[in-house]
């Protein structure tokens, strides 16, 4: 709803304002003089306001800088007669919107009040989307052949036309955003803003006002009125990462908003009410935290319509050329070509990517940067954790060990053979690629 003061000591004509715009459901306030208009913006916000150049106490351009110095974000339209048309286009440079002569047309003041409005939202929507700006490209975890990733992009397609709550279940890393995305820019909300936020990187006081936003001086620091962000989300999608971590307090009220978009701004006494589309994501087990009583039952319930699991990296291993060509032609300055040699791509394929598709994207970003003018990426531009592991892995993963094989002193001389074996017999490079100086790895190879 828009908030509208007019400031303005001609009674009848305020009176036809306030009838006009307050049937095309706008919340009109007046106030006949400069003081009275003071007095009313210590308590209330708005978002524009009509002033009249000439007030009994005050002249309309003064009262107009003032404003602004308080209240920046506010937008004013100046009313003039014929004769001040002069000061009405000085106060334009000011900072006013617009202004009307008087006496001007009902509905040509409506129209300039819904403009100035549009004017401010946009604004105060591009601040937010600054700060929402990420790092990541839209298409990164669909670059698949894999059959878990044909069947998680399926489910995107089947679920983008409605507006039925979407949670998203997977590793760190794995993309849960992108399906986000994707499910928002497949849906009939793709015109309207993508809102995301991160429940697990805010303190539960500093989430609930980014979530609903609030009023000046609703706290100590609140300057301002701030909009939050289910109202820039507003008719467009708001994806709730990590939403596992979310507190109790704060399940509570957003369990309302997600049931009836009705929702209150902290410091506020009026309600507000938002047509949104959500979506969350975890990496935790809901149920879990259910039982531990970190997550109320309610809201998971509410949450749990409509899932889409992530496969980790590690069980889609066909995709890992694919991406891993992708990510080095991404990274790759002035279109260079780089490729992986067959040892480092083996290397690849047997490492259990804890960090998934994210963590690949970084291990390639490195390897780009250490091979430098070199086309071809060696095994040795690889971090050495991925040739640690490699052979670990391998054996544990096996079923059929038998006992005397499952020793930490077993697995450790089979891994310094296989490394040593890697290295050509090298001991210097051997020790190297095992963190271990060469008189440890001579005394290793001693040991029976």
């Amino acid at each position: 709803m828009i908030r509208v003061l007019i400031v303005d000591d001609e009674e009848q004509l305020v009176e036809a304002f306030k009838k006009k715009l307050s049937r095309e459901g706008l919340a009109v306030t007046a106030a006949a003089t400069a003081r009275e208009a003071m007095a009313v913006m210590k308590k209330q916000t708005f978002d524009v306001c009509v002033l009249d150049i000439r007030l009994p106490d005050m002249d309309g351009v003064e009262l107009l800088e003032s404003i602004k110095k308080n209240e920046p974000k506010l937008e004013i339209i100046m009313l003039t007669g014929h004769a001040s048309v002069d000061t009405a286009i000085q106060s334009m440079k000011l900072g006013a919107y617009d202004y009307l002569s008087k006496p001007c047309k009902l509905t040509e003041l409506s129209n300039v009040i819904q403009k100035a409005y549009e004017k401010k939202a946009l604004r105060e929507r591009n601040i937010v989307l600054q700060e929402q700006l990420q790092r990541v490209e839209a298409h990164d975890s669909f670059i698949s052949t894999s059959e878990p990733m044909n069947e998680v992009k399926r489910l995107i397609r089947l679920v983008a036309p409605s507006d039925v709550p979407v949670l998203v279940l997977g590793e760190t890393g794995t993309g849960k955003e992108l399906v986000a995305r994707a499910i928002h820019n497949m849906s009939p909300r793709s015109a309207s803003q993508f809102v995301a936020v991160n429940s697990s990187t805010l303190q539960e006081s500093i989430l609930e006002s980014e979530l609903f936003g609030y009023k000046k001086g609703a706290f100590t620091g609140a300057q301002t009125d701030k909009i939050g962000l289910l109202e820039l989300a507003d008719k467009g999608t708001f994806f709730i990462d990590e939403i596992g971590d979310m507190g109790v307090a704060i399940q509570a009220k957003f369990l309302r908003t997600l049931e009836t978009g009705i929702f209150r701004r902290l410091g506020d006494t009026r309600e507000s009410k938002v047509d949104v589309r959500f979506i969350f994501a975890t990496n935790k087990s809901l149920e879990n935290e259910v039982k531990e009583k970190k997550f109320r039952k309610d809201l998971f319930f509410r949450l749990n319509t409509f899932i889409i699991t992530l496969p980790p990296l590690r069980e889609r291993k066909d995709d890992i050329p694919l991406l891993a060509d992708y990510f080095l032609g991404k990274f790759a300055r002035g279109g260079a070509k780089k490729i992986l040699c067959r040892e480092a791509m083996d290397l690849l394929r047997d490492y259990r990517w804890p960090g998934n598709v994210r963590e690949l994207a970084n291990v390639m970003e490195r390897a780009v940067l250490l091979c430098a003018s070199r086309e071809t990426i060696l095994s040795e531009d690889l971090p050495q954790s991925m040739m640690e592991g490699r052979f670990i892995d391998r054996d544990l993963d096996r079923k059929d060990l038998p006992e005397d094989e499952l020793t930490l002193h077993r697995i450790e001389q089979e891994h310094i053979e296989r490394v040593l074996t890697l290295a050509k017999g090298n001991k210097s490079k051997a020790a190297r690629l095992l963190g271990i100086s060469r008189r440890k790895l001579y005394l290793k190879t001693q040991e029976k």
